[in-house]
C-alpha cells in the first residue's frame, strides 16, 4: 500500500506540483502506517503534513534553490 501511495505521489507531482502533491503524500502515508481513530489524531496529521510540506518547500526553494516541480493543474 506504501508503495502504491508513492507511485499516486509521483503522478501528483507533476500535476498538482510539489506543495500540494507533498501534503496529501504525507497526509496519505500517515494515514497508512497508523490510522488516526480521533478528530485530535487527524488534527496532527493534517498539522505534521502541512508543516512538513511547508518546511521543505521553504528550504528547497529559498535556502537551497532547487526548482521544485509546479503542477499544471496549479500553476505553483
Amino acid at each position: 500500500v506504501a508503495f502504491a501511495v508513492f507511485a499516486a505521489y509521483v503522478v501528483l507531482l507533476a500535476l498538482a506540483g510539489y506543495r500540494v502533491a507533498a501534503f496529501l503524500f504525507v497526509v496519505a502515508l500517515r494515514t497508512v502506517i497508523d490510522p488516526p481513530r480521533s478528530a485530535r489524531r487527524w488534527v496532527v496529521v493534517m498539522v505534521s503534513a502541512l508543516a512538513s510540506a511547508a518546511l521543505t518547500y521553504v528550504v528547497f526553494d529559498n535556502y537551497l534553490s532547487v526548482l521544485l516541480p509546479r503542477g499544471r493543474w496549479t500553476g505553483w
